[in-house]
């Protein structure tokens, strides 16, 4: 299932790729790079661009954050939602339990962001407390690595309702196609099944550390 089972009655059909190729070239974010994160082939960027294939609301995420801009308009260039739903999709995303932080840059980290894709979150719940990551901890996220997921790796995922059009980003621990918490508390501990489309990775926890501003 995709965006458009979800708001077939209200999508645009023109998919808007010159300015999706401005806004790259302006970046300096290539086809490649866009299929990387992505997790599939650069031709799937052509497809889309070409209005072969549809864009769905996990692609549409990662397209927002690769070139910088609000995921409604993302939607609407894309020719998926009209300006109306774009925006209460929009709305409807959630931070969760981590969101990128935009704070001040004096504080440790043993590695800091070098290159496009990889950034500085702050955790927001205990969602992994029992595995030292503590609210108000900072983790490196890369959203952009080659590599899938191992077991055991700390990942950020995208959880969409498609009915509702909303979002949730959750913070958990991959084991074999799916996510688990490390907290005491019942809210977190419901498994979520990775099927890249209502639940998706969008980026893989290279370090952690803590602040004490």
């Amino acid at each position: 299932m995709t965006l458009i089972c979800v708001v077939r009655s209200r999508y645009f059909a023109h998919m808007d790729a010159e300015w999706f190729k401005k806004k790259q070239k302006a970046l300096g974010v290539t086809v490649h790079d866009l299929g990387e994160a992505l997790g599939r082939d650069r031709t799937v960027v052509s497809r889309i661009y070409a209005g072969k294939q549809k864009m769905t609301l996990s692609d549409a995420g990662v397209f927002a954050e690769m070139l910088k801009a609000p995921l409604s308009e993302i939607l609407q260039r894309a020719g998926v939602a009209s300006p109306e739903v774009a925006h209460e999709i929009q709305i409807g995303f959630s931070e969760g339990d981590a969101a990128p932080w935009a704070g001040p840059s004096s504080v440790r980290c043993d590695e800091k962001p070098t290159r496009n894709g990889v950034d500085t979150w702050r955790v927001l719940t205990d969602a992994m407390a029992l595995a030292g990551i503590l609210p108000g901890d900072l983790i490196t996220v890369d959203t952009v690595s080659q590599r899938p997921p191992k077991a055991g790796d700390i990942v950020i995922a995208q959880v969409y309702d498609l009915n509702s059009g909303t979002a949730e980003t959750i913070l958990r621990r991959f084991e074999k196609h799916v996510l688990v918490s490390a907290s005491i508390h019942p809210e977190h501990q419901r498994l979520y099944v990775v099927d890249d489309n209502a639940v998706s990775i969008r980026g893989l926890v290279k370090d952690c550390w803590r602040s004490y501003e």
